[in-house]
């Protein structure tokens, strides 16, 4: 791979999404996806942050144990998820990319207004056996389509109110899942090949350094700032990718 300005902005970007992902707990596909997509083919950046997704939530999944209750709980969420990530993974090869940019930044600003406006309910434990399926789906769909789908994921964990600890094993084991599946879809379509991979496993790399750091200022940092200027960051690539997305040609 070459060494020009879009490498050091692409590795830029995923040192910071690996940054937050170890200061936060989540949030690398929703920061590395629309950064990389502004200097990659939507596809490509798609493609080449599975694993390292992957590697990052398996050590939260572990932490404290294999989580059987987890897979109890979600297991009908988890598996209509599977289905949903194969859906969105042929709308991926299919629609044209502007149209995928346009997509994926309005995924972003959305969650941006909904933080702002703090929105939020609470699902009863009837009302989660109900929503346990579309939900399901619809989360494996945005994955599979955006690879932003952490947003509505974590609202839907965040409404049955887990504990912290629960809540973090929880969405880790879902995404695992997801991007496991979603590794498969991907190399269904030709989109994961030995280009990609090699690729891919580069970038694990560096962004286990921009983790590590992360990890290692977790209990330092300002929590209430750290936010605010994560959000202003991904207000502004959302209304990029959607400014790009509306005026280049179709």
């Amino acid at each position: 791979m070459s060494f020009d300005l879009t490498n050091v902005l692409v590795g830029l970007a995923l040192l910071l999404a690996g940054f937050v992902k170890g200061a936060s707990g989540m949030g690398f596909p929703l920061i590395a996806t629309p950064t990389v997509a502004l200097l990659l083919d939507i596809r490509v950046a798609i493609t080449i942050l599975i694993i390292p997704n992957i590697v990052m939530d398996v050590a939260q999944v572990f932490r404290g144990g294999f989580p059987f209750a987890v897979i109890r709980r979600f297991g009908w969420f988890a598996l209509t998820t599977l289905i949903g990530v194969f859906l969105g993974t042929k709308v991926l090869v299919t629609l044209p990319l502007w149209l995928l940019n346009f997509c994926l930044g309005v995924m972003v600003l959305v969650f941006v207004v909904s933080t702002w406006l703090r929105f939020e309910f609470t699902i009863s434990p009837l009302l989660e056996k109900k929503l346990a399926l579309p939900a399901g789906l619809v989360s494996g769909f945005l994955n599979g389509m955006t690879n932003a789908a952490g947003p509505a994921l974590a609202i839907y964990l965040y409404s049955l109110r887990l504990p912290k600890r629960e809540f973090i094993k929880s969405i880790a084991t879902i995404f695992i899942i997801t991007k496991l599946s979603q590794l498969i879809a991907v190399s269904t379509w030709n989109l994961f090949n030995r280009q990609t991979l090699t690729l891919s496993l580069g970038v694990t790399l560096f962004v286990l350094l921009g983790f590590y750091g992360g990890l290692k200022i977790q209990d330092h940092i300002n929590q209430q700032n750290f936010s605010r200027g994560l959000i202003f960051l991904l207000f502004l690539i959302g209304v990029i990718l959607v400014f790009r997305a509306l005026t280049q040609p179709a």
